[in-house]
């Protein structure tokens, strides 16, 4: 035999040996030993788990380092067209154009500013703007992420008068800004909207005004801009504007040069009064200051108007926190099938073109709605039922396919609570970093979830202080981002993003 065949026939006996020791029991006690054998069985699984968990955790750590050493060169930056211009996606941009609507306090006028890195900003008005107005403006700066400007009061528009009153801001790099408008217990923001998104045709949104005005107002980026707004109001409802008389369904026609401004005011609901220039221009609307819902409590309400072509069919309505209920408005802009579900109750519902109805929920329901036409969605907040914390509020609701999968975003200073609340994929609500750092439960305030379609969603609404915002999926997936403030008798909104992609 030689040393190959012996080696394998030893290997062998020790196997036979090896199994029937194996196959002996250990301890003469039958129970002792299944007893040992399924503490040793669980040990193992112990141990399969925790690998199972460590690999897991590892995996996770690399998307987010991957996702650390990446953005936002990669997965956040501009999109190119196919003719090499730059788009960047959402609500950031490099240019802006802002105008504040009148508000009948006269408050001081706040942007505030976010950027991913340090960005040059220029600040310019017209040339035609009066000169001690100008020069408390116009400024130039560089700011390292964020800053916070204070302009003043007279920036404000006044009624019917062709004004250069709109703001240009530019910047060396993509950022994100919002206006915030009031003070003395009545204020209202708004998300700009970048100059390379805004369009020639937009749908107002208002409030019914119960003893002041609702109000919409225009800025031209180009000179000769001739601009058409139809009226949509109440039946034998009319409007003096300049001497001539408007009824529903008439049109104002009139021009305006760079950076002139033009504010309508009325005493009734403009909701579904249709914009239309020549040139792309920036349209605001909302109310001077309007008791809601017959509550007895007013607030300004302010929204820079999202273009026509960029709304969605699907929608995520989130409730407001501290016990504030919600007025949801659905305006169609065609002819329209709308189904919305709160909890188990479901409706549809046939909207006519620049149609629109109201729903309510309250702190502690959410909202999905579904139209088989593009249709604008407008959260109105209410005042507080159980403290005197909040008043009416107005926010465009983002749309599911203009979620974003990275935010950075103010939060406005002042407010006792500032929450952000924000609709995710239910299978991606693990992968959500906020500031850098993992969901902390003792922040919510709100969660619940709801099937979209086929869909099941998260929506968790979180408490957060003033300054800096960021949210970011590890896995890339999009989620929408609503933004909310209160303090006594007085409440603000704004969305993330209401642009499609």
């Amino acid at each position: 035999m030689d040393k190959s065949t012996s080696f394998l026939c030893w290997t062998a006996i020790f196997i036979i040996l090896h199994g029937e020791i194996r196959s002996q029991p250990i301890y003469e006690n039958y129970k002792e030993d299944c007893l040992m054998t399924n503490r040793t069985d669980s040990y193992y699984k112990e141990v399969y788990d925790r690998e199972i968990f460590l690999e897991n955790y590892v995996n996770t750590l690399e998307k987010e380092l991957n996702i650390c050493r990446d953005a936002p060169a990669e997965t956040f930056t501009p999109r190119s067209t196919a003719s090499g211009h730059d788009l960047s996606l959402g609500s950031r941009g490099k240019g802006f154009l802002v105008l504040f609507m009148k508000h009948y306090e006269g408050t001081p006028k706040n942007v505030y500013v976010t950027s991913e890195k340090g960005v040059q900003i220029n600040i310019t008005t017209s040339y035609r703007l009066d000169p001690s107005l100008k020069m408390q403006i116009d400024m130039s700066l560089k700011i390292l992420s964020s800053h916070h400007f204070l302009f003043p009061n007279k920036i404000e528009l006044k009624y019917f008068q062709k004004e250069f009153k709109s703001v240009l801001i530019e910047t060396s790099d993509d950022v994100f800004v919002v206006s915030l408008d009031g003070a003395y217990g009545t204020a209202d923001g708004t998300t700009i909207i970048p100059i390379h998104k805004l369009s020639t045709r937009y749908v107002v949104i208002t409030a019914q005004p119960l003893s002041r005005k609702s109000q919409l107002a225009v800025a031209a980026l180009e000179n000769n801009t001739r601009i058409s707004i139809r009226f949509r109001m109440k039946q034998y409802t009319s409007i003096n504007i300049e001497g001539s008389t408007y009824y529903n369904g008439d049109a104002f026609i009139f021009s305006l040069d760079r950076f002139e401004t033009y504010q309508i005011a009325h005493s009734t609901d403009l909701t579904g009064t249709f914009i239309e220039s020549s040139n792309p221009i920036a349209a605001f609307s909302g109310n001077d200051c309007t008791e809601f819902n017959g509550g007895n409590y007013i607030d300004h309400l302010l929204e820079q108007l999202p273009p026509a072509d960029t709304i969605d069919k699907s929608y995520i309505v989130p409730p407001n926190s501290d016990g504030r209920g919600t007025i949801i408005r659905i305006t169609a802009t065609q002819l329209s099938d709308v189904y919305y579900m709160i909890g188990t109750v479901i409706r549809t519902r046939l909207l006519e073109r620049y149609g629109f109805f109201d729903i309510r929920i309250s702190s502690n329901q959410t909202c999905y709605i579904k139209s088989t036409e593009p249709i604008l969605v407008t959260g109105f907040g209410l005042h507080s039922n159980s403290s005197t914390l909040g008043d009416p509020s107005m926010t465009i609701v983002p749309g599911i396919n203009q979620y974003l999968n990275y935010y950075k975003i103010p939060i406005p200073t002042g407010y006792v609570h500032n929450v952000v609340s924000f609709m995710i994929k239910e299978s991606s609500k693990a992968f959500i970093r906020i500031n850098n750092a993992i969901l902390n439960a003792a922040d919510i305030v709100f969660e619940d979830s709801l099937l979209a379609g086929n869909i099941t969603y998260s929506v968790v609404s979180i408490l957060v202080t003033q300054g800096e915002f960021k949210a970011f999926t590890l896995d890339g997936e999009r989620f929408g981002v609503m933004v909310s403030g209160i303090k006594k008798n007085q409440a603000y909104g704004f969305s993330g993003n209401s642009l499609l992609p």
